[in-house]
């Protein structure tokens, strides 16, 4: 078999690892990230989209057996009070103001108050209307985490994804059923690479040159690690590969490395392409696929496409809902034209005998396996933006021989997720894969099949409203998805261009009784924007952080959030992380997800 990774292409940097595998969702991360930090020496590097003050990183019943706090910032701050070596930096995207009502306000103080060997900067420094997505962690220069989990509230749960857990809530609330999928990297040169990317973007930051001790000939602080779960890959390389337009560390312009990496995965296909992620409505991969089933002589492939049921809010709905219905739309009639077997799903939480779903569990996992023989794990979304203007980073492995002792584990890495799926702890098996799934998934609406697992559903898209709008809107037209740094200014102003009016009715018009969950859409405000104006999606969107804008019809208390982050008022108590901070602008109902 010829080789999938090409060093030209798709590789910022080739290194050796000690130790590889994955952590699924985020009962199996964040405990970890708390034993690991637990145990740093030196310093901890924190990059990510989102960052929440008082997640609990213990639940059911480990908070019970530590003396620690276990909330984040409480959790960081203990651990400075009680080494007085360790240095914590933190670096956040600086989320633009529609996301304003589902973040902590006035985080920065919040953080920074706390202890002075504690450092949190935003990092603004993305290009226009994109975001720093990046999810990763780096210990003392040894071990790393790397993937699609942000340590934040409404991401926990665990591999059972139960239709009612008592554990599963933020602040007090309950929320969706949520799967993701992290990796731990243990390596000193693995680290070295994710550390040269954090100190690069902390420097483009603003932020004040960090000095790391020399880890030359120092004792390890994890010599023999290995998680107290999760699932090791036998690797022994892994190659790290980005999305970033300013190409950091190395300066490179326009690094499309994950997405090249897709593409060339994708056309070495030989038996099946198993996915899972947030959203697809990237056209190039799209266009990948369908170039991969139309290749003459090739074999037949399975292509297993995991995903979320539907959009949850407008906001989402209209920034990829309708782009993914049109790419799913194309790969279902390539499908059938080709004889190649598509198969796409989401799933639902368990449920006993006598309850029913309240809704599908969210897919959240930025993922790709090929043939039992390529892995590629991180936190590009298969979404244009994600694999041109967002900066992203993935962790990649390969073997040429599906049976060796790396071939395996991968393997036993796919049956375990689709095991996980299904319900199905046992699950294991390679041919026929999208039949033997069609079999067992129920449809998405209607009695469940008979004798089959009550998780598995096929995925309804496009469905006969989407089809409707597809007619008169062409959503890759619109400016929320790029595909390029170039086309935002390109369609610039072409919001009504192929009648967002139609879309704009229809959404309203609908939403409100197709939304599962009893939520009414019927107020813009309820997504934390408002978009009667149409600037809200033609022109950027300004940043909450920097920006002097009052606040007043979008967040119905007329606060405005003038510099809110970086304000240079005096830290008062009010600022301190055990304050209120007005919980109700941040509910479950008004979160977009859109991570």
């Amino acid at each position: 078999m010829a080789k999938i990774i090409d060093p030209r292409r798709h590789t910022w940097c080739s290194t050796p690892v000690d130790d590889f595998g994955l952590l699924v969702d985020a009962d199996e991360y964040y405990p970890e990230f708390y034993r690991v930090a637990s145990k740093a020496r030196r310093y901890l590097l924190l990059a990510g989209w989102q960052f929440d003050s008082d997640v609990a990183l213990l639940r059911g019943g480990r908070e019970a057996e530590v003396s620690s706090p276990i909330t984040l910032l409480k959790f960081l701050n203990h651990l400075c009070e009680i080494n007085p070596d360790l240095q914590i930096f933190i670096l956040a995207w600086d989320f633009h103001l529609v996301f304003a009502l589902e973040r902590e306000w006035l985080q920065q103080l919040v953080f920074e108050w706390t202890n002075h060997r504690l450092h949190f900067l935003f990092d603004a420094t993305h290009v226009e209307r994109a975001s720093h997505h990046q999810k990763f962690v780096v210990v003392d220069g040894e071990l790393s985490f790397l993937g699609g989990l942000d340590l934040c509230d409404h991401r926990w749960d665990d591999r059972s994804h139960a239709n009612r857990n008592p554990f599963r809530v933020s602040r007090g609330e309950p929320h969706k059923p949520f799967h993701d999928v992290q990796a731990y990297l243990r390596g000193r040169e693995v680290a070295r690479a994710l550390t040269e990317i954090f100190t690069d973007r902390w420097r483009r930051a603003g932020g004040v040159p960090i000095a790391l001790p020399d880890l030359e000939g120092a004792e390890p602080t994890f010599p023999d690690y290995r998680p107290e779960g999760g699932t090791p890959i036998a690797a022994r390389r892994v190659t790290l590969s980005r999305t970033d337009p300013h190409g950091a560390p190395t300066g490179a312009p326009n690094c499309t490395e994950v997405r090249d990496l897709y593409l060339d995965a994708i056309d070495a296909a030989e038996r099946f392409i198993y996915i899972e992620t947030q959203y697809f409505s990237s056209q190039v991969i799209a266009e990948g696929i369908v170039r991969r089933m139309r290749a003459e002589g090739r074999p037949p492939l399975d292509v297993v496409l995991m995903l979320n049921m539907e959009a949850e809010t407008m906001k989402e709905q209209i920034a990829v809902g309708l782009s993914q219905a049109k790419v799913l739309g194309a790969l279902r009639a390539a499908a059938a034209e080709t004889g190649h077997r598509l198969g796409v799903y989401y799933t639902l939480p368990a449920c006993g005998e006598d309850e029913t779903a309240e809704r599908a569990t969210y897919i959240h996992s930025k993922l790709m396996i090929v043939d039992d023989r390529f892995l590629t794990v991180g936190s590009a979304n298969l979404t244009n933006r994600s694999l041109s203007i967002d900066t992203e980073i993935n962790a990649s492995v390969e073997t040429e021989d599906p049976g060796d002792a790396l071939g395996r584990s991968i393997r036993r890495v796919r049956a375990s997720l689709i095991g996980e799926h299904l319900g199905d702890t046992e699950f294991d098996r390679v041919d026929d894969l999208v039949a033997y799934l069609d079999g067992l998934a129920s449809p998405p609406t209607g009695p469940r099949t008979p004798g089959s697992s009550c998780r598995l559903r096929l995925h309804p898209s496009p469905t006969a409203d989407e089809r409707a709008l597809l007619e008169v809107i062409d959503p890759h037209q619109l400016p929320f998805d790029p595909a390029a740094a170039e086309d935002i200014d390109k369609r610039n102003g072409s919001l009504f261009v192929g009648g967002l009016g139609a879309l704009w009715r229809h959404l309203f018009s609908s939403r409100s009784d197709a939304n599962h969950a009893g939520t009414s859409l019927t107020d813009a405000n309820h997504a934390g924007t408002s978009l009667t104006d149409a600037n809200h999606a033609g022109t950027s969107l300004t940043d909450a952080n920097h920006a002097g804008t009052s606040l007043t019809d979008a967040n119905h208390a007329g606060t405005s959030l003038t510099d809110a982050n970086h304000a240079g008022t005096s830290r008062s108590d009010t600022s301190r992380s055990d304050t209120s901070r007005t919980d109700a602008s941040r509910t479950d109902a008004s979160r977009t997800d859109a991570t």
